[in-house]
């Protein structure tokens, strides 16, 4: 999940579902809250730790910490001398763990096949939309960050692209850019607009995180079948946002020595203005399908010998 997140694009929760994490980690962040604190000061921290599900939510972010630090370097290298390798690979990871999810999912009727398509169409819409523009208030800076943070949660959707989407993504990054550095060099008359926008960004990720968490925890409970049908529909709908081959038709200047690409379209690798590196991105592709394949099989010939 934390190299996930160091990618743009590709989002931590379609990880999540991929490795079976995805509905113990929905119903771990809904046990976050206030009745938590309440039972660390009448029960003490083992009764705390037991009901926020302590251990699997320290391995997670141990996990997603360790990952971001080692590989965020190595992953924005690729993604700045490689993209077509890098995408490629992720392409067939994804590719195939959709194939995985259906064959433990499959459609049962009717109404749970709409539900899939429901979600193709939803997390493809999305990835078409023209990005918005314009001044950048608090509160829609608020709200920004609370959608954002969903989408972390959904697989095939990544925060990052719904603040593009948004139009807040150079406002947040300036934010968490500068917000070291007004404090270092004492620039005091940066340092409301600064801390006061990071403030209202990380309200927005607790409360988007909160609400939402709560609500896919009473889908999984009541809906789990169809729930799972958007989730992969959404997994789906956003893979042509992954395909290696792009071609970039909106940019947007960040700043002098950095340019944010806003929306691409799919195109075939014979029309890539470029080397479409055809053989090595083939490999790749198979070789990310094939990883997890291998990875899942071992996996269920474990659990069936315990």
């Amino acid at each position: 999940m934390g190299i996930a997140d160091v990618i743009p694009g590709v989002s931590g929760g379609t990880i999540a579902l991929i490795t079976g994490i995805y509905e113990e980690l929905i119903v771990t962040l809904d046990q976050l809250g206030f009745q938590s604190l309440l039972i660390l000061k009448k029960e003490g921290f083992a009764s705390f730790w037991k009901s926020i599900n302590g251990n699997f939510l320290f391995i997670l972010i141990l996990g997603i910490g360790i990952s971001i630090v080692v590989f965020s370097g190595i992953i924005h290298f690729f993604l700045e001398e490689y993209p077509i390798p890098l995408w490629s690979f992720f392409f067939g990871l994804i590719s195939c763990s959709i194939l995985i999810l259906l064959k433990d999912n499959k459609p049962k009727d009717l109404k749970s096949t709409l539900f899939l398509i429901i979600g193709l169409i939803m997390a493809f819409s999305i990835t078409q939309i023209t990005p918005n523009g314009g001044e950048i208030s608090l509160g829609y800076l608020f709200f920004c960050s609370m959608i954002a943070i969903i989408a972390m949660i959904l697989p095939g959707i990544s925060g990052s692209f719904i603040y593009i989407l948004m139009g807040a993504y150079e406002v947040v990054i300036h934010t968490s850019k500068n917000s070291v550095a007004v404090l270092l060099n004492f620039e005091w008359e940066s340092f409301s607009l600064v801390y006061s926008r990071l403030l209202v960004i990380g309200l927005g990720i607790v409360v988007g995180l909160k609400l939402f968490s709560k609500l896919l925890k009473w889908l999984f409970h009541n809906q789990k079948q169809n729930t799972m049908m958007v989730l992969i529909g959404f997994m789906m709908g956003a893979l042509p946002k992954i395909w290696p081959w792009q071609k970039a038709i909106a940019f947007e200047v960040i700043s002098e020595n950095k340019i944010v690409t806003l929306k691409t379209e799919t195109i075939a690798p014979w029309n890539f203005d470029g080397e479409p590196q055809l053989l090595t991105a083939s490999v790749l592709m198979i070789s990310g399908f094939l990883f997890l394949y291998f990875l899942e099989r071992n996996s269920n010939t474990k659990d069936n010998a315990v």
